[in-house]
């Protein structure tokens, strides 16, 4: 007697293409940890993924296996800017990420020889508030699977003061739920089986006000109409044993400092300001965003970020500037149009041009009630060897000093008691030098010029930039002077 198969039944290939699509799922479930949260995006595609290999099995049971069809073929400032604000060193950043990686590579090697082989330093270079102080931290790592088993766990951090270019390596009790973990050790595996259901973002590192080491993990919500992500509460996982607590942002510890993560917070600003003019605005005029880079600064003891606001027609200047509370997701947007970071850099860099040395992303502070852009200024190694203060609104008046108390009172030489520029009206000069000399007065040294016509220009070396003591007879040289010879810039 013939069988025959029932119209619309899966059979054997089918019930096997299932099991094999859901031990596929499986493991790419336990492979990238998604979510079981319908606003995820791998979610919806190993569901839709799933749906579609049933739907096949059964309405199109008989087409996909009729012939030689296969399946393959079927599938297709307002804080900082008030008078009260005045510049305050330890309020910024005078080490980027890039330095603090490289202060921390000296402190890595005090590990024991045998040691220094197993591990490797992180990469996560955290920015935490220490004791009021802005620094930098990283967890060690394992150094590859092989040295996971031999090891077990990793032996502390190193900590790097962003002020003071202070870097240590502090043990702590072994850590072995770490990003750089295996199996189930690794921490996103280890948060995706504690809470299968939530949509858990990339963990910081951070430290609690006694230096012991947890990670920080953004948990989100995200509204229908947009897609919008927000920060709803976070984990925070204890790296030794693996303790997860869940806290609402509202009620987090006081210690933690990254609670919205950077790309939320661009996320949410451009989302905000997308159809601040109409929903038909297909020009875009004047709609505004972040620009492409941030630098941390610090108030009352919350880690922000300060970042350029510009226009999405990406012109060369800004419209204005915004601070925003990593802790609070809150954003203060000051509108004041100025030279946009990129701009400032250039400027802080060619007053050290002899140098070669490249400015890092500047912050915005407050000096006499001026916006100015802070920076530190680091040579090829990534190590800072200078600083300089340069004007938002005109970033030729920059002021530059090999700490940052000279390039501070270099800067505040530019102006008067009231703000405006000091002295009397700046113009582009170029000569030819016809003899050099210098003076000493009231202990700082003076290097007069003199041109070709008689006329005598002046500098002033406390001002930093050290141009002047390379000028020779028969140099042509272009400066910003006033009509008293005070050169105020060399333009290279």
């Amino acid at each position: 007697m013939t069988n025959v198969k029932k119209k619309g039944s899966i059979g054997f290939r089918g019930i096997l293409l299932i099991l094999v699509t859901v031990a596929l799922l499986v493991f790419f479930q336990l492979l990238f940890c998604t979510p079981f949260n319908i606003h995820s995006g791998g979610f919806v595609l190993e569901l839709t993924i799933f749906l579609l290999s049933v739907f096949l099995c059964t309405v199109g049971n008989k087409k996909i296996f009729t012939g030689k069809m296969t399946l393959t073929k079927q599938l297709i400032f307002p804080a900082l800017y008030s008078a009260e604000s005045e510049f305050d060193k330890t309020q910024v950043q005078l080490v980027d990420k890039d330095t603090a990686a490289q202060l921390g590579d000296r402190v890595f090697g005090t590990l024991g020889s045998d040691e220094v082989s197993q591990y490797e330093m992180g990469s996560d270079w955290t920015q935490i508030s220490v004791d009021g102080d802005l620094s930098r931290v990283t967890p060690i790592d394992f150094g590859s699977l092989f040295k996971y088993f031999v090891t077990k766990t990793t032996p502390g951090y190193v900590l790097v003061d962003c002020n003071s270019g202070e870097a240590k390596l502090v043990r702590s009790e072994g850590m072995k739920y770490m990003k750089s973990a295996y199996f189930f050790h690794d921490l996103d595996r280890h948060l995706f089986f504690h809470d299968p259901f939530a949509m858990i973002g990339s963990a910081k590192f951070e430290l609690d006000d006694e230096g012991k080491p947890y990670w920080i993990a953004p948990v989100y919500k995200v509204t229908w109409v947009d897609k919008t992500r927000d920060v709803k509460g976070i984990y925070i996982v204890d790296p030794v044993d693996g303790a997860c607590t869940y806290y609402d942002k509202e009620s987090a510890p006081e210690w933690v400092d990254n609670i919205y993560p950077v790309y939320v917070i661009y996320d949410q600003f451009s989302q905000s300001k997308r159809y601040e003019n109409g929903l038909f605005n297909f020009s875009k005029k004047g709609i505004v965003e972040f620009t492409d880079d941030y630098a941390y600064v610090q108030f009352n003891d919350h880690v922000h970020i300060y970042t350029g606001v510009t226009s999405v027609g990406k012109d060369e200047s800004n419209v204005g500037f915004a601070y925003v509370d990593l802790r609070d997701g809150s954003i203060d947007y000051v509108r004041r149009a100025g030279a946009e970071e990129y701009s400032a850099r250039s400027s802080a860099e060619g007053a050290v041009q002899q140098y070669h040395y490249t400015a890092i992303f500047p912050s915005m502070v407050n000096v006499k009630g001026i916006p100015t852009y802070f920076m530190g200024l680091v040579d090829g190694a990534n190590l800072i060897k200078s600083y300089a203060f340069v004007s938002y609104e005109n970033y030729q008046n920059v002021a530059t000093g090999t700490s940052v108390e000279e390039a501070y009172r270099n800067y505040l030489k530019l102006y008067n008691e009231d703000g405006s520029i000091s002295g009397k009206e700046q113009a582009e000069k170029s000569f030819v030098v016809a003899e050099v000399r210098s003076i000493v007065q009231n202990g700082n040294t003076i290097i007069l010029l003199l041109s070709e016509d008689n006329t005598i220009y002046w500098y002033d070396m406390s001002d930093g930039d050290l141009t002047a003591s390379f000028i020779a007879q028969g140099d042509t040289v272009k400066v910003m002077a006033d009509e008293d010879g005070r050169i105020a810039s060399f333009i290279r």
